[in-house]
């Protein structure tokens, strides 16, 4: 196909009558191309399938093989400076220090914070048949499916944030003075080598940091879970793989289509940093834009290189999303059951309300996370998720680091009180990291050296009841 017709997609709605699109019978498959005049009008949907049961976590690719390559393009996925408001300008997607439309990008704050996100809303919708489980997104509704409308949205593009300390705001930039010191604030590394000017905060409550998030406005948040879930989504779909940790291979398939993943995640270098886990500065790799891969950088005292820190995982200029730092997934919280299973409970909508973090009183119960069987603090591998809401709900396990969904499940065996899920995974944590894995053991204001949280917004508001289309 034209590959350059595809980026010059104008409002992601159109393109040039030279693209040829793939065709399909009723189960997915591949039957060849077909010239766009035919398929004008008709839906592309981008999705992946695994056969239920089976424990290989790769899958295969389902739909327009064409618009899962160019995902990144055909929903704009990439960097952006998002205003409080919600008014967004796309970053280069050759170098996040320029604007797409020319011109110097300031990542420092003045131009709004420094986001991941898509430049179009969407559709997700997830199903079982007899043979397969399904995962797909599209951009109009996808008929005869329960369809999740994703609006406009980002997230901090450094996979976290930052503080400002001064008004106790949590911001997505990459300022080095003092006010927005990452980490546990410490002065005494400010000129150091190791210094914590640029970096993400850590440390703080996580309950507090969604109140500091919350300053920027409405719609504003610390780690939403919905967020966070469509992310993996994206990855799930566009390497047709639910081990997010597995190696990146950037060799195409037969179809042109990726495969593999983003490999285990960041090198843990904590111990380089006195036992601080957000090392990596929030503007490094911008330079690469909207790239995808697995990448290094060096940190330097003046002309010395002091240490290289390896395996950064990069969807289209998205940073350090997982295996980095812990960060609560806000807008859900768990309750401990007598039996040791957690009964899971969401905010609906994320409109203009606070999002709760103490109290399920104003949020819905859409699940729960049978019990692992453990007398607590044991990881265990799901190997049946109920995905439903945008919310990853363990319902049985068994699996391991390399089958079903690879990501694991922790909770504390307790029989009462509320838990924050954790998502993300620290670097240390190995393969118990990932889109999926979830930390069901402290409550709403954990704070550690390993835990912050990635700033992100909507620009309306957010329901996570799907609705159906006939």
């Amino acid at each position: 196909m034209d590959k350059k017709s595809i980026a010059e997609i104008e409002d992601f709605a159109t393109v040039s009558s030279n693209v040829r699109l793939l065709g399909y019978d009723s189960e997915g498959k591949k039957t060849g191309f077909v010239p766009l005049a035919e398929v004008k009008g008709k839906q592309s949907i981008a999705g992946a399938r695994w056969k239920i049961g089976e424990s290989n976590p790769e899958g295969e690719p389902y739909g327009d093989y064409d618009m899962i390559a160019n995902l990144n393009e055909a929903l704009g996925l990439g960097g952006y400076l998002v205003s409080n408001d919600h008014t967004r300008q796309k970053l280069a997607s050759d170098n996040h220090f320029k604007l797409k439309t020319g011109g110097t990008a300031a990542l420092d704050g003045t131009m709004g914070h420094y986001q991941w996100g898509w430049g179009v809303p969407f559709y997700y919708a997830n199903w079982k048949d007899n043979t397969y489980e399904y995962e797909v997104v599209s951009l109009q509704p996808i008929p005869g499916h329960w369809n999740y409308k994703i609006p406009v949205a980002s997230m901090s593009c450094a996979g976290a944030a930052a503080l400002d300390r001064t008004n106790n705001i949590l911001v997505s930039y990459c300022n080095r003075a003092t006010q927005f010191r990452g980490g546990n604030n410490d002065t005494t590394k400010d000129a150091a080598w190791n210094t914590l000017l640029g970096k993400p905060v850590t440390n703080i409550a996580e309950n507090k940091l969604q109140t500091c998030a919350e300053k920027n406005g409405e719609r504003w948040a610390a780690s939403m879970e919905r967020m966070h879930f469509i992310v993996g989504a994206l990855m799930r779909i566009f390497f047709h793989n639910r081990n997010i940790q597995a190696s990146y291979n950037a060799t195409l398939t037969a179809d042109g289509l990726h495969q593999g993943g983003l490999g285990m995640g960041v090198d843990n270098v904590s111990s380089s940093y006195s036992n601080q886990y957000g090392t990596v500065d929030i503007d490094a790799l911008a330079n690469k834009g909207d790239a995808l891969g697995v990448f290094s950088i060096e940190v330097k005292d003046g002309d010395t290189t002091k240490l290289t820190v390896k395996n950064i995982p990069v969807f289209f200029g998205l940073k350090n999303f997982y295996h980095y730092i812990w960060y609560m997934l806000h807008g859900v919280l768990y309750r401990r059951m007598s039996d040791k299973s957690a009964d899971v409970f969401q905010q609906r909508i994320w409109g203009t309300d606070a999002i709760p973090t103490g109290s399920v009183a104003t949020m819905e119960q859409i699940g729960n996370i049978a019990t692992t069987g453990q007398n607590g603090g044991v990881w265990v591998w799901p190997t049946k998720m109920n995905i439903d809401r945008l919310s990853y709900i363990p319902l049985e396990y068994g699996g391991s680091e390399r089958q079903f969904y690879c990501d694991g499940y922790i909770d504390d065996a307790s029989t009462s009180g509320l838990r924050a899920p954790g998502g993300g995974g620290a670097a240390a944590y190995g393969g118990a990291a990932g889109s999926c894995a979830l930390s069901g053991i402290y409550g709403p204001s954990t704070a550690d050296g390993y835990w912050g949280a990635f700033l992100c917004e909507a620009n309306e508001d957010w329901d996570a009841k799907p609705y159906w289309v006939a």
